[in-house]
């Protein structure tokens, strides 16, 4: 049953689960983050450097952020159709906000590993 929901018979259910899925890794990251802030309360720049260090939570922050620009792709998308009428206009919005997702994403890289 799942897998003929995401055959290109119903196109956007694939777009839908994978909204679904990257709240969810969102959420699981907000949830971990909650508990190791409360544990362990780092502070000032060396704090926070060693707390940012082990490749797992580097990893886990990536994949955090990763989720979160691809479930904002999907957002605006929506909206954009949604709003916009202009076929033109639409596209060029999209690939600006492409752009700027992509930005961020290697943005992160160059602060979570130092590029």
């Amino acid at each position: 049953m799942l897998i003929e929901l995401l055959t290109d018979k119903y196109p956007g259910m694939r777009f839908w689960l994978t909204q679904r899925l990257t709240a969810l890794v969102m959420a699981a990251y907000f949830v971990l983050m909650l508990l190791i802030l409360v544990i362990v309360r780092p502070e000032g720049f060396e704090g926070w450097r060693n707390f940012i260090s082990p490749i797992w939570l580097r990893i886990a922050t990536f994949l955090f952020f990763t989720s979160l620009c691809m479930h904002a792709w999907l957002g605006v998308r929506d909206v954009l159709r949604d709003y916009i009428f202009n076929v033109t206009l639409r596209q060029y919005l999209q690939i600006v906000v492409d752009i700027l997702l992509v930005i961020y994403i290697v943005w992160l890289s160059v602060i979570l590993w130092n590029l």
